[in-house]
């Protein structure tokens, strides 16, 4: 517990002198003495140092706190066919998968917030899915406090509505996250540039070591949890390639089937580590990544989760592609994903056709049935 802070306070602080210190030398920012006030180099400072560069053309005008209104609606339809021979399918249907809406805005120059709530998934860990409060007190960082993702790998990090496949990797669930993909504590995001073309990634996030959706006294955990990406950035006209490396280190709780009864819960040490890549070109989109690691209850092996997946998508002019990804999560889960999609991942409206041959998942002996979705999204 002490080490993960520690680390935590240290990377925060040296980010913040160092690269604080160094922007202020060369673009002649005031700088803190003893003598003059605190307040008004305070001011000084802001008014040169947070202003980005979409803002730089408009230096004398007010910042925008207007709050944006948006959301999304996906829905789909999945037919499940009977490829293994037991003569049992789930019957096929319509689902609306998702129903989100965000709100987000600026306080001040430097500080702003962003809250999304889904009203259809209840079920699946709350209402509320991403509230936090983002202050941008050091140079292209930002400090998010609230509930987050917790950050870790490629795929997790990017919201779903942006993935070119219908559901995510199974080590996306497996491996690179704790009870679900959100939880509440502090991040700090950002990156530092190098070159022209270059920078160095940050995203690390300290949290409770529970799940979204958990309130009062039940979302605390005496052991927390540490989860980070660190990583680079080189990209071109047309061509844009990250790499990284996640570890996640810490605690988290698993909640019994009785929340008020934490008798049922289970308390798991975990490490993880992971690598990803991606290169995105204007002809494809490759991506892939690989994260193992441990858990164990007191000085027992729990788990040892291992997996890796791998997506290509082929790009075309009409914004119409073929896609392929084929992901592995220990011995018993293996599938292959074959599928269309039209809309690039941040276009307002997108229709994903996956088809999912799974009867490599192996925890009944003759595997499970294919599945095909026909996705429609559409963001306002």
């Amino acid at each position: 517990m002490k080490f993960q802070v520690s680390v935590l306070f240290i990377f925060i602080t040296l980010t913040a002198n160092n690269i604080g210190a160094q922007n202020l030398q060369q673009n002649n920012f005031p700088v803190y003495s003893d003598s003059g006030s605190f307040k008004q180099w305070f001011q000084n400072y802001y008014n040169n140092e947070f202003t980005t560069s979409e803002d730089s053309a408009k230096t004398k005008k007010e910042i925008d706190k207007k709050v944006k209104i948006s959301g999304l609606i996906t829905v789909h339809y999945l037919n499940e066919f009977n490829t293994n021979g037991d003569t049992v399918r789930d019957p096929d249907g319509f689902r609306v998968l998702r129903a989100r809406l965000k709100a987000k805005g600026n306080i001040n120059s430097y500080a702003s917030y962003e809250l999304m709530i889904d009203p259809r998934s209840p079920e699946q860990g709350g209402l509320l899915r991403d509230a936090f409060i983002e202050l941008h007190l050091i140079q292209n960082q930002n400090i998010r406090i609230g509930q987050q993702k917790t950050q870790f790998g490629w795929e997790n990090r990017e919201s779903i509505t942006e993935l070119y496949t219908v559901n995510r990797a199974e080590i996306s669930d497996g491996a690179s996250r704790g009870e679900n993909l959100r939880d509440i504590g502090i991040g700090l995001l950002g990156h530092i540039p190098i070159s022209n073309n270059l920078r160095f990634e940050n995203a690390i996030t300290f949290t409770n070591g529970t799940r979204m959706g958990v309130t009062g006294p039940y979302d605390f955990n005496t052991k927390k949890a540490l989860w980070g990406r660190l990583g680079l950035r080189y990209k071109t006209a047309d061509l844009t390639v990250h790499l990284g490396g996640s570890f996640g280190y810490g605690g988290f709780r698993y909640l019994g089937d009785t929340i008020d009864t934490p008798t049922d819960d289970i308390y798991v040490d975990f490490r993880r580590i992971g690598t990803d890549l991606q290169i995105d070109h204007k002809f494809f989109f490759l991506a892939g990544e690989f994260a193992m690691g441990n858990d164990k209850i007191a000085d027992t092996l729990y788990e040892e989760p291992i997996g890796y997946q791998v997506l290509l998508a082929l790009k075309t002019k009409w914004d119409v592609g073929p896609l392929i990804r084929y992901d592995a999560f220990e011995d018993e889960f293996k599938q292959c994903t074959f599928g269309i999609y039209y809309g690039k991942p941040t276009d307002k409206f997108r229709i994903l056709t996956n088809y999912i041959f799974r009867g490599g998942i192996k925890d009944i002996p003759t595997g499970h049935d294919d599945r095909l979705y026909i996705q429609m999204q559409l963001k306002f």
